[in-house]
């Protein structure tokens, strides 16, 4: 019996996306190298969360006992009135078959995955080498990176953001603004001990709270292990040319009238750092260059964060990828799978980010509207509208077989 051939594969971006792909591929028996432009891997940001789906791709890794140690599982997301702080509704994230739904700081989650890439001799992770040239044909794709020559492989990976350039250099339309920002905070301290959990326990199950209000909308949860909480203030996008403190000053007004409660917390917070949000085309390929080019993450299809799930599709993304990969010998055929396949689903996610954002930033009267149809809901059955999100599973991640 003839063995199958691997392909190369290259992945661009040692993000958690890319990261991620390297691992899930090498879990499958797929060995491949991940080229990051920048010379150590830092990460900056805050904090995200990480729901069942994601989740259960981690587990495949073996990746979620190390997980849980660093974030913070939540049981519910809190729906808030912006300037009374009442309850509307309380969602319940919890997963039927155990999987937790965790609130985690950016860097600790790439520090998990950075230890597990390095301790994986399938992956070579070449740092400073950014990518200069993409080429492709029916048989390779050659890419250009740092100082080095062209080098060929069979499937180039692009995961490298919402400003990818391996998006730019192979001729598509870029992100576009979607009229809202992004402010995050990362609180330490006696501030964030009310957020821990029941009675400021770091291991009972914490909750997610969200103010909703008009046209912007706050979000709180644990991170570090509920040593700091996460803050992010989602508001609209000044005209380009205002000045970054006359932003932060605006910022700060438009919730100033707000529940006591958050604005106390922004009174302790860090002086906030804004992350303007965009979105990739929804037409945007996901294969392009003779089916030899795959973007995936932010650099697919990158959108704004209202269901919390930008790390979560990305994560799904790299899971889906090495699938095909590891049941066909023809990558460029696996490629096409893993669009079609991913497609269906994102433009799914899709909606319901439009969904969250409308209701969210719903003005009143609409807004008292809203909060007495989400009363009369019972926790299951809000729970129950995003059981398709929540309990999709990571397809299998067998070592493939020869052929």
């Amino acid at each position: 019996m003839i063995a199958r051939q691997s392909p190369s594969i290259a992945i661009v971006g040692a993000g958690i996306g890319g990261l991620a792909a390297g691992l899930c591929l090498a879990r499958v028996g797929l060995a491949s190298t991940i080229f990051e432009r920048a010379e150590t891997l830092e990460e900056v940001g805050a904090g995200l969360q990480l729901s069942p789906n994601a989740l259960s791709v981690m587990d495949r890794l073996g990746l979620l006992p190390a997980l849980r140690k660093v974030g913070v599982a939540a049981d519910r997301v809190e729906l808030l009135g912006h300037r009374s702080g009442r309850r509307i509704a309380e969602v319940p994230v919890h997963s039927a078959d155990g999987t937790p739904y965790l609130s985690i700081h950016r860097a600790e989650l790439q520090a998990v995955l950075v230890a597990a890439v390095r301790a994986e001799p399938a992956i070579t992770l070449t740092l400073g080498a950014e990518l200069r040239q993409v080429a492709s044909d029916d048989a390779k794709v050659e890419i250009s990176s740092g100082d080095g020559g062209p080098e060929r492989f069979d499937l180039l990976v692009g995961a490298d953001g919402v400003r990818s350039t391996v998006a730019r250099l192979s001729g598509l339309a870029p992100a576009a603004p979607t009229g809202a920002t992004a402010w995050r905070m990362t609180i330490a301290g006696d501030a964030a001990s009310a957020f821990a959990g029941p009675g400021g326990s770091r291991t009972a199950p914490a909750g997610i709270r969200a103010w909703l209000g008009p046209a912007r909308h706050a979000v709180v949860y644990p991170v570090r292990a509920g040593r700091a909480v996460n803050l992010v203030l989602i508001a609209p996008s000044r005209a380009p040319g205002s000045g970054e403190q006359d932003d932060t000053q605006d910022l700060i007004s438009g919730f100033s009238r707000w529940d006591p409660r958050l604005a106390s917390l922004i009174d302790t917070a860090p002086t906030p750092t804004p992350w303007p949000l965009f979105g990739a085309p929804t037409e945007r390929p996901y294969v392009l260059g003779h089916d030899r080019v795959v973007l995936l993450g932010d650099a697919a299809h990158a959108m704004a964060p209202y269901a919390a799930q930008g790390a979560a599709m990305a994560i799904e993304d790299a899971a889906v990828l090495a699938a095909a990969l590891a049941e066909t010998d023809d990558p460029r055929r696996a490629a096409r799978r893993y669009e079609a396949e991913r497609r269906l689903r994102i433009d799914k996610v899709r909606g319901r980010v439009g969904f969250h954002r409308l209701v969210y930033h719903l003005p009143a009267p609409f807004s008292l509207a809203r909060n007495a149809v989400l009363a009369l809901r019972p926790p299951a059955a809000l729970r129950a509208d995003l059981s398709w999100l929540y309990d999709w599973r990571a397809p299998a991640l067998d070592p493939r077989r020869p052929g």
